[in-house]
């Protein structure tokens, strides 16, 4: 059985420190790397700051820019492919099937009869946006501000100008209704309490 040999120092040597094999050379980074390595800091805060708030681009101006941008370009033509004129007046089987997407859709917001509850009234004389067909059709389609919701994307035009033979069946008023400015204004006038002296 032979004997386990020890281990064997290494010799010392007196250019380089070496331990079991094993050579340090304590060497200079080179310059190449200290300047890549510094430089891409400065690259990263010019960046962030030039990103932040100094070139002025955000996310949301992206989307706004690139929404007009598209407006601008399809806009005019899907202007020109819907009808200018509603081409289901006085069809009954269109205004049948309109009635039935009114009351699915419509009735939440403007009631059974029209007269308007969170929605405007569409039976009396006052119309915000236009009655003629193109301007009822595109608000319908594509919405409003202050609650109406763009329904061309669901409904498509068919539907819509089925819905709008429909509303044109719905018996009129003539006073002003839901969403009129008198209306509105009457109902402002209610809501303020009473003054009353005290004493």
């Amino acid at each position: 059985m032979s004997e386990e040999r020890g281990e064997i120092a290494e010799l010392p040597r007196d250019d380089q420190a070496v331990r079991d094999g094993i050579g340090e050379e304590d060497h200079p980074i080179p310059l190449w790397f200290n300047v890549g390595f510094y430089g891409l800091i400065v690259v990263g805060i010019l960046y962030a700051l030039w990103y932040a708030g100094i070139s002025g681009w955000s996310q949301v101006g992206q989307y706004e820019d690139e929404v007009a941008a598209a407006e601008a370009r399809y806009g005019a033509m899907r202007a020109a492919q819907a009808p200018t004129s509603n081409p289901y007046h006085g069809n009954a089987g269109a205004i049948a099937e309109g009635r039935e997407v009114f009351q699915t859709i419509c009735l939440a917001c403007h009631l059974v009869d029209g007269t308007g509850l969170v929605g405007p009234s569409l039976v009396d004389p006052y119309w915000k946006y236009g009655s003629t067909d193109a301007e009822l059709f595109e608000t319908v389609s594509g919405g409003r501000p202050l609650g109406m919701p763009p329904w061309g994307p669901q409904l498509g035009n068919e539907k819509i100008w089925k819905v709008l033979a429909y509303m044109e069946t719905l018996p009129k008023r003539a006073e002003p209704g839901v969403g009129s400015p008198e209306f509105e204004a009457a109902r402002a006038a209610a809501a303020q309490p009473s003054g009353g002296g005290g004493g």
